[in-house]
């Protein structure tokens, strides 16, 4: 299976976590699958803002970048960040690709502004991918490699943009036609209004948890991004907690449910 799983939160940033993350994802590797990694680095790259005197502005949840920003983004996502991931897996055994969005043409983004009570604001340098090249992920997996990419795309004017790290994995998950494509997130799946986890959500109930406020805040948006997703191909997305012990290879080889489901079935 080609699997695609986006490693948000703290559980990007905290040594004890990645390791035992890497650790999976070289099983699953190892069981044969074709697995991409996307992660984020928020936190680390807020710290970094604030050791360089750089305010840090959010508008509907995106970062706003500006030129600065946006450089330390660069130098913090697909630097350290990305290279810990490396270093986790190379130092498990498994042969890892470390890149982003402008490596390979890998993804072409555009700008992206905010609308907030009909005003626009400009976030600066943040994008949306409009297009990807997945070419450089095949020949990762050609050559046993597991790619590890950072959330940030190259715009046609060739100027790089933060990109949030949920929209790339659903792209590059439609983009490979992806079996499945995980969320690994501190909510550990989707709650409802009694703040208990859905274990299985269909792509025909989502309007309707959203529309009777069973779901709330931050879940809205990822919903709406899942139903976008499971409508390009993509099979089945699960979104779970980095916490639960063994939680990737139970959810995935053992078929097990840690978290929430979302498939497209009626």
């Amino acid at each position: 299976m080609k699997i695609v799983i986006k490693i948000g939160g703290q559980a990007a940033e905290k040594r004890d976590r990645r390791r035992r993350l890497a650790g999976q994802i070289i099983e699953l590797r190892r069981s044969g699958h074709r697995v991409v990694v996307v992660h984020g680095g928020g936190k680390a790259l807020t710290e970094t803002l604030k050791s360089m005197a750089i305010p840090t502005e959010f508008h509907n949840g995106l970062r706003v970048t500006d030129a600065r920003t946006r450089d330390v983004a660069l130098m913090v996502l697909a630097g350290s960040v990305n290279k810990q991931w490396v270093a986790e897996l190379e130092t498990l055994g498994q042969a890892a690709l470390g890149i982003c969005g402008g490596d390979g043409k890998l993804v072409v983004a555009r700008k992206l502004a905010s609308t907030l009570n009909g005003s626009k604001k400009d976030l600066g340098f943040v994008g949306r991918p409009s297009r990807i090249n997945a070419a450089i992920l095949d020949f990762a997996f050609e050559k046993g490699f597991v790619p590890v990419v950072a959330s940030l795309g190259l715009s046609t004017q060739g100027e790089y943009l933060n990109i949030n790290a949920d929209d790339l994995a659903a792209a590059l998950a439609s983009a490979l036609k992806a079996d499945r494509l995980l969320y690994l997130t501190e909510s550990g799946g989707v709650w409802d209004a009694d703040r208990k986890v859905l274990p299985l959500v269909r792509l025909g109930e989502i309007q309707s948890l959203i529309r009777k406020g069973t779901v709330r805040d931050g879940m809205i948006p990822k919903l709406r991004s899942c139903a976008r997703t499971l409508q390009h191909g993509v099979k089945e997305i699960d979104i779970i907690s980095p916490d639960t012990p063994n939680s990737l290879v139970r959810t995935v080889i053992k078929r097990e449910s840690v978290g929430t489901r979302i498939v497209k079935a009626a």
